[in-house]
């Protein structure tokens, strides 16, 4: 298929910026603890491993960087209005059912 076994470079932790950020690199971590596993389960690449540790440090002091400055990240979906509008939706109905008895 082409593809070369090992981490992927898409794996580089970046800088939080907003929570989405912030959960890739929480996702980016658990792929690195998963394949530092399979590595202790399977060993083949002692190189790997010592990449995927590093990156693993890394990306653990980025998300506790990311933590620490949370009040300023941006968050892309807004809970509050869709809450609210979903509040407004279910009393319409509530009472779109009142009238009707």
């Amino acid at each position: 298929s082409g593809k070369v076994p090992g981490l992927h470079y898409s794996m580089q932790p970046r800088t939080a910026k907003t929570f989405d950020h912030l959960a890739d690199l929480c996702m980016i971590h658990h792929q690195l603890e998963l394949f530092l596993w399979l590595q202790k389960k399977l060993p083949s690449n002692a190189v790997e491993v010592m990449r995927a540790e590093a990156l693993k440090e890394r990306t653990i002091q980025m998300i506790n960087s990311g933590l620490f400055k949370a009040e300023k990240l941006t968050l892309s979906y807004d809970y509050i209005s869709k809450d609210v509008r979903i509040k407004k939706e279910w009393a319409s109905e509530r009472r779109g059912e009142e009238d009707e008895i």
